[in-house]
């Protein structure tokens, strides 16, 4: 996602190289150093700086708050268009025992952490209104990115 981003200039251009962390270096790896780099770097300071339990449920509710909305979508979508056609189409009852699985977990996460759920909120009506502001077809994630990033730090700084 990082390399992706900075080659969307939503994040700085070395981070989006591929097998080399300058432009000036050559090498045989086709891994994003730099991504990966980054990536390690923030991972290790929220570890050591942050509240790993926290950061754990912030994203535990985040993830299946997207599970539960993409099952509940695709249950949706075969009842309004049976007719569509589609690569691989599951038993209905495997993506409705999962959206009832995944609402669970949704729905305890936000009772027993009522803050980080709050704050996933928070995000989520931040994100929303910038998709309104900028219209449906030139959404600016760039900004959504960076807000999303200072809720996660956040985060970390609150007792779960």
């Amino acid at each position: 996602m990082t390399v992706a981003a900075a080659h969307k200039s939503w994040l700085p251009s070395p981070l989006g190289l591929v097998g080399q962390v300058t432009s000036n270096s050559s090498s045989n790896s086709d891994a994003p150093l730099n991504a990966l780099l980054l990536s390690t770097i923030l991972s290790t300071l929220y570890i050591l700086l942050g509240n790993f339990r926290a950061l754990l449920t912030f994203n535990g509710l985040g993830e299946y708050s997207f599970f539960f909305l993409t099952a509940f979508g695709a249950l949706v979508l075969r009842w309004r268009e049976p007719e569509l056609e589609r690569p691989y189409r599951p038993w209905l009852a495997i993506p409705g025992i999962f959206v009832i699985v995944s609402g669970f977990v949704v729905v305890r996460g936000a009772i027993f952490a009522p803050v980080q759920a709050g704050i996933l909120v928070g995000v989520w009506v931040l994100g929303s209104g910038f998709w309104f502001i900028r219209g449906r077809n030139e959404v600016s994630y760039s900004m959504f990115i960076y807000i999303q990033l200072i809720f996660m730090a956040a985060c970390g700084k609150l007792e779960a």
